[in-house]
């Protein structure tokens, strides 16, 4: 009977050693999931956050062009709020904040060009965030 118990002490080990890899097998699956998941929420966000961020303002009505992009400025800052990247979370921010700080002056049809390219220079580190 003495001979039996190495062998089913084996058998035990090797059972035990194949649960394990089955875990493993388990989390590494269910790692990659969660990443394909993330990986889906960050570019569901950066497409919400660059067609929020490709709003031009109307020049010929500078009251409305802006408070239409403060209103953009807001919904970009609640994209960058559930961002969990901070690289992704900066960039939003980052056109969220030219967005909001833009001013009646700004929107000047003489001045417009400048504030633009501000904006496109940010709208350009979104979308490198985003690739």
């Amino acid at each position: 009977m003495r001979a039996g118990r190495p062998v089913a002490t084996l058998l035990l080990a090797m059972g035990l050693a194949a649960a394990v890899s089955g875990c493993e097998a388990v989390q590494q699956a269910s790692d990659t999931a969660n990443q394909v998941g993330q990986a889906a929420d960050k570019a569901q966000l950066c497409i919400e956050a660059l067609k929020l961020a490709g709003f031009t303002p109307d020049a010929t009505d500078p009251q409305k062009a802006l408070e239409e992009t403060q209103k953009k400025a807001e919904e970009l800052n609640a994209l960058a709020a559930k961002a969990g990247d901070t690289t992704l979370q900066d960039a939003i921010t980052g056109v969220s904040d030219t967005m909001s700080k833009v001013t009646l002056e700004d929107l000047n049809p003489a001045n417009i060009a400048t504030w633009s390219q501000e904006k496109l220079d940010q709208v350009a580190k979104l979308s490198n965030a985003c690739a």
